[in-house]
């Protein structure tokens, strides 16, 4: 039984079919979304206007740095110029020559005051000339110096 079972399946022809007939068949779909081309270019805008603003943001910075570099330099040369001027204002030739003008005269003698204690220590002497002294404190006004 088996064996006609197989032979009248063999034996057996298809049907006919109608003729089919092939025909090509576009890839893309017939109605198109304007939504993702306008993502694309959004997303192509944002993107430059992002690369343009980091650039102009750092162009500034460099722009400040660059100035205050230059503010930086200046400030250096005024502080060099600065020192130099008062380390001769500072020179003994320069402050005996001030005190010249002034008309004051070398000391013979000196005395200390020692602040820890209130001690005065050494002797001060009379310098020559004829000139006295006066002292302006601000809580009493002028009080003339002693004269020994």
């Amino acid at each position: 039984m088996s064996q006609m079972t197989i032979s009248s399946r063999i034996g057996r022809v298809a049907p006919a079919r109608a003729a089919v007939r092939a025909r090509a068949v576009d890839a893309a779909p017939a109605s198109t979304s304007n939504g993702f081309r306008l993502l694309c270019v959004f997303l192509v805008a944002l993107t430059f206007t992002a690369v343009l603003l980091l650039n102009t943001v750092r162009a500034e910075g460099s722009y400040v740095l660059s100035t205050l570099e230059v503010e930086a330099t200046a400030l250096h040369d005024q502080k060099v110029t600065l020192a130099d001027e008062l380390e001769s204002k500072g020179s003994s030739e320069s402050l005996a020559q001030a005190a010249t003008k002034l008309k004051m005269v070398p000391s013979t003698s000196t005395a200390t005051l020692r602040l820890s204690d209130g001690s005065i220590t050494g002797v001060a002497s009379k310098v020559d000339g004829s000139r006295t002294l006066t002292v302006d404190l601000p809580s009493t006004g002028t009080a003339p110096a002693k004269d020994d």
